[in-house]
């Protein structure tokens, strides 16, 4: 479905949506490093990764890319929720590796009924028990598979160092030549000073892949906002004015979350004031709406009430006059 500001800037779709789309994916410096020591990593099954990166700096979308990369044969063991305790993470692996090959074959060469998180497979074993379960399946069913399957943890910073260990022990298996697990450990900066712990000394020493996703710089930010619009099919040049640009990248630190953030909010404003393109002005009421910055020009109108609520109800027009603009952008204009 077209919005109306999607519409008034010619746009397929929105181009600063907030799901983590494969699609979507942007390729900065550190974006590239990343994605290319995941993907060397798997591929060479190194066993252990790390993916470290500030909230919002594209971990999920990056991971997503690197899922769609992978070969279809690959399973792939997501975990988001990572409160559980160790119990609960064996089930879901196992869940998992249901869902995908069905329950492993008994001694008699029958599958065993399963697949679901709450079955009788799973649902009266032990931790002992799971564990077993785990390793008769990936030994037996697995040996006839390549690549080994792959353990994705997002917001890994969460798990407790009990989950951690029991990450660690799973990858014990191997076979002479090659893991017979691949885990990725994706997080905040807390993750790695977790990581440092004595007790998880360990697990550290057997991280082969440390990947980091730094902040977008100013040019990337540019590079960024006009790939965003490309893909949505935007044909207008410097929709987004270097003024517009800069003051995004000042407000939102590099973070392609907030930067998506703020150019939504600032196209919704342009269209609210019947403009062709987001100017500097525009983008820091976007600013102001969004992150409440307290800037130091005083001549800056306060946001109109133009909601796109009021928009949708009012025809679309504006819900107040717009203030005049500064000689610095009527000049950046002619």
């Amino acid at each position: 479905m077209i919005t109306m500001y999607e519409s008034h800037f010619g746009l397929k779709c929105n181009p600063f949506g907030m799901t983590p789309d494969p699609e979507c994916y942007f390729q900065s410096e550190s974006h590239r490093e990343a994605y290319a020591g995941l993907t060397y990593g798997i591929a060479e099954r190194r066993g252990f990764m790390t993916l470290v990166g500030e909230v919002g700096t594209g971990k999920t979308t990056l991971l997503n890319a690197v899922m769609s990369s992978l070969d279809r044969s690959t399973v792939v063991i997501l975990v988001r929720h990572t409160t559980v305790d160790r119990e609960e993470l064996l089930r879901i692996i196992l869940h998992t590796l249901y869902a995908s090959h069905g329950p492993r074959r008994t001694g008699k060469g029958r599958r065993q009924n399963g697949g679901s998180l709450t079955d009788s497979r799973t649902a009266g074993l032990s931790r002992i028990e799971l564990i077993n379960e785990f390793y008769a399946f990936v030994s037996g069913e697995f040996m006839a598979f390549q690549p080994p399957p792959l353990l994705i943890i997002d917001e890994a910073q969460n798990l407790s160092v009990d989950v951690l260990e029991e990450v660690r022990l799973l990858t014990n298996l191997e076979d002479p030549k090659s893991k017979m697990l691949q885990v990725i450990l994706a997080g905040q900066p807390e993750l790695e000073g977790k990581l440092m712990r004595t007790d998880l000394r360990q697990l550290r020493q057997r991280i082969a892949v440390s990947a980091r996703l730094e902040p977008l710089s100013l040019e990337d930010t540019a590079a960024y906002i006009t790939f965003r619009l490309e893909h949505a099919g935007c044909t207008t040049k410097n929709l987004f004015s270097k003024a517009a640009v800069d003051a995004i990248w000042t407000a939102s630190k590099g973070s392609p979350r907030t930067i998506n953030v703020l150019c939504d909010h600032s196209l919704v404003n342009a269209f609210a004031m019947g403009m062709g393109e987001v100017e500097g002005r525009t983008a820091r009421e976007a600013i102001q709406d969004v992150l409440s910055l307290q800037l130091k020009d005083t001549s800056i109108r306060k946001p109109g009430p133009y909601l796109v609520s009021n928009l949708e109800s009012n025809g679309g027009s504006s819900a107040g006059n717009p203030a005049p603009v500064n000689e610095e952008e009527r000049g950046g204009r002619r």
